[in-house]
């Protein structure tokens, strides 16, 4: 029988310090309309959630999400983080 000890340095990916992959970080839900700072119009989400298809659906602290206004077309990326969590 394999200690799980063992593999444990295989499980980590640099590219992920926090080692969660999106998994067991906690979700954020981002409204899908947001109010123009500059003209008051509306400006509607154009990111969609991550989805790797294995963790849960949606987006995570630290992502960046973009809204576009439908009267000024001016483009506002948010960034999330933890105040945001669910």
């Amino acid at each position: 029988m394999t200690d799980p000890s063992d593999h444990a340095d295989l499980e980590h990916d640099p590219n992920d310090p926090d080692g969660a992959r999106g998994h067991a970080r906690a979700s954020v839900t981002v409204p899908t309309t947001i109010v123009c700072v500059d003209c008051g119009g509306t400006c509607h989400l154009l990111t969609a959630p991550f989805d790797d298809g294995v963790g849960p659906v949606g987006f995570r602290p630290g992502d960046i999400v973009s809204y576009r206004c439908a009267d000024c077309l001016d483009r506002w990326d948010v960034e999330l983080d933890e105040s945001d969590v669910n």
